[in-house]
């Protein structure tokens, strides 16, 4: 029984991890059109990083942070069947409740003038 519980927890686990690569395949192919061209083409389209981040000899990371209280598209729950957040449900304590706020950080590493990497994290990443 113990052998059969563990084997139904691996199967959610990789089930879940499948999931979640699927639902940014779109964003993440977006952001891959990037690698290869100049920091220069980067800011023309994207505008002013929110922030840089130096990393070494001619490396930095270049990020760009998005907030809104309404998704994109109107999406309200892009993430639903894969995230959970039930453990960190809280009472509100009688104060009124925030709207909620969805968000995204987009980030480059810029090698040499060239972008060579990305990295994306947030619930509102289209």
């Amino acid at each position: 029984m113990r052998q059969f519980i563990f084997w139904v927890a691996g199967l959610l686990f990789v089930t879940g991890c499948q999931g979640v690569s699927y639902s940014s395949a779109a964003y993440n192919q977006k952001l891959s059109g990037w690698l290869g061209k100049s920091v220069n083409e980067l800011y023309a389209d994207w505008g002013t990083p929110s922030q840089i981040l130096p990393l070494g000899d001619n490396t930095a990371e270049v990020s760009y942070y998005s907030s809104e209280t309404q998704p994109v598209d109107n999406v309200f729950e892009p993430y639903s069947s894969e995230i959970s957040y039930d453990a960190m449900t809280q009472q509100n304590f009688g104060l009124p409740t925030p709207p909620p706020l969805y968000y995204c950080k987009t980030s480059f590493t810029i090698s040499n003038g060239i972008v060579t990497d990305y990295t994306f994290n947030g619930d509102d990443c289209y």
